[in-house]
């Protein structure tokens, strides 16, 4: 049997879905497919890296597989009796460019496994085990959207995702005269889990510093009460959760240019606020603001390198690509890629 799941891009909404605020991802016609069978031992294989890694025990390896290996030391966990598995990996999502590549590949090997071995686990929970595996099992602490959006995403919508209650709403994605994309800055700083992790921790030492148990409790005078980096952290989480509900309304009203106007706004917010920029991502966004086709642009994922979304007129991709990667190369000796972006449903079975 095989699945297919999406990878993901965050229009807005960064580093507010693990602090119970509102995203706006969708899914994106990138996809991890896997090829599940019953075998006599735990084989996984990438077909990307021509690389198998046989499995004896649950336990870490510290590889691309363990993505797979707590997916199934999470539903063991949860009573699920999961025989031993061949699974062959193959994935057209670049990793580190934002699109969560990880994510697909925990929502693909849930849903997989639930649909090979006829576990009907309810998509919700599919959401859950794959988050669960990121968080104590991968160790990073990531909120919910990831798993949320390769899940339930529906072609040609966004979802407007409520990450303390779980509601969602499809917003219908008309770009039309538009386009989005992805620009890969080709850089990820090794600082990039621990510091993402560290974020997490000042958002909390926010939250006891306030006596609040969810940021969805704090107010803008409530501001007054921090300084320092804590109170940078709040006012990007509460100023990026009221961008996602402009970018919201816009989105309904295909007012695009304030769309764009919203992205800056978040990349610098990012940057000055929340920290988790970095020199590389900076100047794509920087190169952008000069561009009359680009409407915004702002960096995407955790930080600390990846990629920069861009909302432009149709056509602008390639008016600027060749133009930028000289310029980039220049200053960073490093080639960026670039990604269109179209919507897509989300997981499903394939054959």
């Amino acid at each position: 049997m095989k699945v297919k799941t999406p990878g993901r891009i965050n229009i807005i909404g960064e580093h507010t879905d693990y602090n119970d605020g509102y995203v706006l991802p969708f899914a994106v016609s990138k996809f991890v497919e896997l090829k599940l069978e019953y075998s006599d031992k735990f084989l996984i294989y990438s077909k990307n890296l021509n690389e198998i890694i046989e499995i004896n025990e649950i336990k870490k390896t510290n590889s691309w597989a363990d993505y797979i290996i707590g997916v199934i030391y999470v539903m063991t966990k949860k009573g699920y009796d999961i025989p031993p598995l061949r699974i062959d990996l193959d994935s057209t999502i670049p990793i580190g460019a934002g699109l969560s590549s990880s994510a697909a590949l925990e929502v693909a090997a849930s849903y997989g496994i639930s649909e090979f071995l006829n576990l009907n686990i309810p998509k919700i929970e599919i959401v859950k085990i794959s988050r669960e595996a990121e968080v104590d099992f991968v160790g990073v602490r990531c909120g919910i959207m990831d798993q949320f959006a390769s899940t339930f995403g529906k072609k040609d919508h966004a979802i407007f995702l409520d990450t303390l209650t779980l509601k969602y709403e499809y917003i219908p994605l008309k770009l039309r005269e538009y386009e989005i994309f992805v620009i890969d800055s080709n850089v990820k700083h090794e600082l990039s889990s621990s510091e993402y992790n560290k974020r997490r921790e000042e958002c909390e030492a926010v939250l006891k510093t306030l006596h609040k148990k969810s940021f969805r409790q704090v107010s803008f005078d409530d501001l007054r009460k921090l300084d320092g980096i804590l109170l940078k952290r709040a006012k990007h989480v509460l100023e990026e959760n009221e961008r996602v509900l402009k970018v919201k309304k816009s989105l309904e009203i295909n007012d695009f240019k304030m769309v764009g106007k919203l992205l800056y706004e978040s990349h610098q917010s990012l940057r000055d606020l929340y920290e988790v920029s970095c020199e590389e991502t900076d100047y794509i966004v920087d190169y952008l603001r000069e561009n009359e086709g680009v409407l915004g642009a702002r960096m995407v994922g955790g930080g600390f390198g990846g990629g920069v979304i861009v909302l432009g007129n149709r056509g602008s991709l390639e008016k600027i690509k060749e133009d930028l990667k000289e310029k980039y190369y220049e200053k960073f000796s490093k080639i960026p890629e670039f990604y269109s972006l179209e919507t897509s449903d989300g997981v499903s079975i394939i054959l």
